[in-house]
């Protein structure tokens, strides 16, 4: 871009509002900044090299970052408005440390989800340390389009990944969300060092102590033969609440595990006995608290910019506006509890994985042997 050019941007950004406000005023100059970013340089930069009238045009565009601030605050403004001031902050020659609290700030559930997905955007764009705490620490707030979101950012710098990983390590609840998709970028990252590591964080993601009741019931099964017409009654008694299979009429709660492909043994264990072993983001458990003092728990059944749908364990909708929101921390676990142990015996359990992994159509054959691995799961 010649200065001509750059300069006359500059008189179009600094033109009285239209009647759509500052928000095309913003968009333009986010245009220039993302043209100045490109050419290596900073607004500061470019402003101690530029001939007399583009410095005037500069000036005047800098009270745009001033008004950026103050439409970001504003809860009334338009969406699209607080989103295109977003895309400038942080931009200018001063307050940038104030500009990324600020941003920070919009990391929580009574934002409008489309401001807060500018947000992090807006954040990935400052290369400092302090980044993924910013983004890191709301983490029990999010959504799972919003983890989705933090952690593509955190993947674009190899010492946020790095930071990234740290958390993983250190908190497993943490480590079950991220996407299988993500765990694969992050095991198969280019950095060997990286790849390396993560390989082993996620490779130490089941609980120990879950792992121990597994094998434990691994091997007192062995040696039986599951009916899965006794599975059919276990199934009845303690999973319809949440499920439906196999003709059980049941809640819409839990997975439809019907569509469950891998019907083996260790998988079917492994997830009866450590549900949170690897959490489905659309079946972890969220609780809302508004302002009004009202405390609502269930499932993410939909999210739109202004409003949540949590689907509680009677299977009813109840839509939360965001305005109303105080908090809505998901509890990085799932729906279905621990402890089936405790209610299931190795032989109730064999007829339960029988019925699972037979099908609705071997529930009247009779007993079914079912072919246990010789190894234990893991």
């Amino acid at each position: 871009a010649s200065a001509k050019a750059v300069t006359a941007l500059l008189g179009a950004i600094s033109a009285r509002p239209t009647e759509n406000g500052p928000r095309e005023q913003f968009l333009a100059l986010a245009q220039l900044l993302d043209w100045i970013q490109r050419q290596r340089k900073t607004w500061g930069e470019l402003q101690a090299t530029a001939g007399a009238e583009m410095k005037s045009g500069l000036l005047a565009a800098e009270a745009l970052f001033v008004s950026a601030r103050l439409v970001i605050e504003d809860e009334h403004a338009a969406d699209e408005s607080r989103v295109a001031a977003v895309a400038v902050l942080g931009r200018g020659r001063d307050q940038q440390d104030a500009d990324v609290v600020q941003l920070a700030a919009l990391l929580t559930p009574a934002s409008p989800a489309i401001l807060q997905r500018a947000a992090v955007t807006a954040l990935g764009r400052f290369n400092r340390r302090t980044i993924p705490e910013h983004l890191l620490s709301p983490w029990a707030n999010y959504t799972g389009a919003m983890r989705d979101a933090v952690v593509s950012v955190l993947l674009s710098r190899p010492a946020w990944t790095q930071a990234l990983l740290d958390r993983a390590s250190a908190e497993p609840e943490l480590r079950a969300q991220i996407s299988p998709v993500q765990r694969a970028a992050l095991t198969q990252h280019g950095t060997a060092a990286i790849a390396e590591r993560a390989q082993a964080v996620f490779g130490a993601a089941a609980s120990s102590d879950r792992q121990k009741i597994i094998d434990r019931y691994l091997t007192a099964m062995t040696p039986l033969s599951g009916d899965p017409r006794g599975g059919r009654r276990v199934f009845a008694a303690s999973c319809s609440a949440c499920h439906r299979f196999g003709g059980v009429t049941g809640g819409a709660v839990g997975p439809d595990l019907a569509t469950v492909n891998d019907r083996s043994v260790g998988y079917l264990l492994s997830h009866i006995l450590d549900p949170n072993r690897a959490v489905e983001e659309r079946y972890a458990f969220y609780t809302a608290t508004t302002h009004d003092g009202r405390e609502l728990a269930g499932m993410l059944a939909g999210e739109a910019n202004h409003a949540v749908t949590l689907r509680g364990l009677d299977g009813l909708d109840q839509v939360v506006f965001r305005r109303d929101l105080k908090s809505l921390v998901s509890s990085r676990r799932s729906l279905m509890p621990e402890g089936f142990e405790a209610s299931l015996d190795p032989a109730a359990m064999a007829d339960l994985i029988a019925f699972l992994a037979g099908g609705p159509d071997k529930v009247g054959s009779g007993p079914t042997a079912i072919s246990l691995p010789q190894e234990k799961s893991r």
